[in-house]
């Protein structure tokens, strides 16, 4: 099936506009990258912390108005670098040559249609409007801390799933229950529909599940989530159990061990200039009375 692609050049800060400018032309895809070729964005559209300006590639169907699409992106004062044709097939390979398989570990990220007969533990994505290929440092680094600490038997929280791609890493390697958590729509649509297609069982939800604790909590996020979230993650983190917090810069740890004080922050493990925080909750402490 053909569609029509337009190409946007935009900055950063204006994403969110031009993403709901663009669903509201009824987009059936949107796609970020850097406009400069720097790190690949790993979470929903709203996670951008440093690219100052992205390119947006949007599909639509040929039914669709593109000239109103052009007229009120142009509005908004966006440059439109390109309008073209591009088939199904050809939408399909330039995203999926773009995933190059990777190997995490023993744990394998690759393009849904990759041939992988001879791998083990595979996680299959195509890449859309919830990004998480496991490009990024805080990603790598969480999925290589997965692939050598399989959570066999464990309840895991996926916080800030984005496109799934820890939750369905977790159940491939053994969790007993994995629940996802995104509050945009569009992640939780791709976290689903990556989920299916690995053929895994997520609970994909908006909040976390009253009442529920987990054995690991998985926060790939970014400084102002973590910190914001940091009594409910601390209170549905089981005793004993294990949260790992990404997303941080190397500068935001101590800020980020302040609020969570019940948590024992046992390693922080480095990759560029990002920060991985490992630590469990502290049992508590019951005391006697004379």
């Amino acid at each position: 099936m053909p569609w029509m692609k337009v190409t946007l050049s935009v900055d950063q800060k204006e994403l969110g506009l031009i993403e709901e400018t663009l669903l509201c032309h009824d987009a059936q895809s949107l796609t970020v990258s850097s406009v400069s070729n720097e790190t690949t964005l790993e979470h929903t559209l709203h996670d951008l912390p440093h690219w100052s300006r992205v390119r947006v590639e949007a599909l639509f169907d040929l039914q669709e108005d593109i000239q109103a699409v052009v007229k009120d992106v142009r509005t908004t004062g966006m440059e439109v670098l390109d309008i073209s044709f591009v088939g199904d097939d050809e939408w399909k390979y330039t995203r999926d040559a773009e995933l190059e398989p990777r190997d995490f570990g023993g744990l394998w990220v690759v393009p849904r249609r990759a041939r992988t007969s001879d791998l083990n533990n595979v996680i299959r994505l195509e890449p859309g409007l919830a990004f998480g290929t496991g490009q990024h440092p805080t990603t790598s680094m969480c999925l290589h801390w997965l692939a050598k600490h399989p959570p066999i038997c464990k309840r895991v929280l996926d916080f800030g799933t984005g496109s799934g791609i820890l939750s369905i890493a977790a159940k491939i390697l053994g969790a007993r229950t994995v629940d996802a958590i995104d509050i945009d729509v569009l992640a939780r649509e791709t976290a689903c529909d990556n989920a299916h297609y690995n053929e895994v069982e997520v609970l994909v939800a908006e909040t976390i599940p009253f009442g529920k604790s987990f054995d690991l909590i998985l926060a790939n996020i970014l400084l102002n989530t973590i910190v914001q979230f940091a009594p409910i993650l601390t209170s549905c983190l089981s005793p004993g159990g294990t949260i790992l917090l990404t997303g941080l810069l190397s500068n935001q740890v101590d800020q980020v061990a302040s609020a969570y004080p019940t948590i024992q922050f046992e390693e922080t493990v480095p990759q560029e200039e990002w920060r991985m925080m490992i630590g469990s909750r502290r049992p508590a402490i019951i005391r006697g009375t004379d």
